[in-house]
């Protein structure tokens, strides 16, 4: 197994870190330029371990490979050995400590720009050496987000023009899988011509924020209009030909007042099921969140009302 602190070291000289560098799905910070690798870089790769990845939930009733629960989907420095399997994600100037990162994880760059993604591709192959797999495209307004030019392209069905088949199209062509993660009504705003044309571009997944809305609506509610939104997506990635569209949901713990409706939410999400629960967090996650909305027993105490 490469020693993938000495990797990051050597591939990436330099990385300038931003102040408020967290990022999740539905934020981050501003992206960053990567210095050239050394040029011995390359011949010290020889090999490289295979990462561990979550493995994945079909709707026949496969085993999640995390106990009787779905993976997590978390920044890489909120994952604990007690959350188990999980995908981990770093911006670009948060990469370092993610390269390092020896866990039972698969690994994800999230990026919000095109101009980003093709930077990071310079480095594709040391990349994957380190155990990065995925691509996330998180499109969204705001300092360091999307650049409002490419937000305007979100709905046009040319892939030479839209971000997203754009991001897709480079980022697959390099060997990765790509992870689209929107505003929520941008997902089901967004045309199936455009869907269509991000698919047949390279996007094989997508990342709904659920946040806002499980926050004041009730589980029930939320969980059928996520079972929309998913049934219109596979049934898109099938007329593309893709058959392991995979399909994650975002919470936050910040966001749930009332912590039964979130559990009760995660439950109807194991049952759809979907790839990953998604969390974002202004701060470390709490163990205890994560047995609440896995319903385990030592978060009992954490839901009086649950029976």
């Amino acid at each position: 197994m490469i020693d993938s602190k000495l990797f990051a070291g050597a591939v990436l000289i330099t990385v300038i870190i931003v102040s408020g560098a967290l990022f999740s799905l539905s934020g981050g910070s501003p992206s960053m330029s990567i210095a050239a690798p050394a040029a011995a870089a390359g011949a010290a790769l020889a090999s490289a371990a295979e990462p561990v990845v979550p493995e994945r939930v079909d709707p026949g009733g496969a085993v999640i490979a995390n106990g009787d629960h779905l993976p997590l989907m978390i920044r890489w420095s909120n994952w604990r050995p007690e959350f188990g399997p999980s995908y981990v994600y770093a911006r670009e100037a948060d990469l370092d400590g993610m390269l390092s990162l020896d866990a039972p994880v698969e690994k994800m760059i999230m990026t919000a720009s095109y101009e980003e993604v093709e930077r990071l591709m310079r480095f594709a192959d040391e990349l994957k050496a380190s155990g990065v797999t995925t691509v996330g495209l998180n499109t969204e307004n705001g300092a360091g987000m999307t650049p409002g030019a490419e937000m305007q392209t979100l709905d046009s069905v040319d892939p030479e023009v839209n971000i997203v088949a754009r991001v897709a199209r480079l980022a697959s062509d390099h060997g990765f899988k790509v992870v689209w993660g929107p505003v929520r009504a941008v997902t089901d705003q967004v045309s199936e011509r455009t869907i269509l044309a991000m698919m047949e571009a390279g996007l094989d997944g997508l990342a709904i924020q659920e946040q806002k809305f499980i926050e004041t609506q009730s589980a029930g509610a939320r969980l059928a209009a996520v079972e929309r939104t998913r049934s219109r997506y596979l049934a898109l990635a099938q007329r593309a030909g893709i058959e392991d569209f995979s399909f994650h949901v975002q919470i936050m713990q910040e966001r749930c007042p009332d912590l039964q409706n979130c559990v009760e939410f995660v439950e109807g999400l194991e049952a759809i099921p979907v790839d990953s629960i998604a969390i974002w967090s202004n701060g470390p996650i709490p163990v205890d969140f994560v047995n609440a909305i896995r319903m385990q027993d030592t978060a009992s105490d954490l839901i009086p009302n649950r029976q």
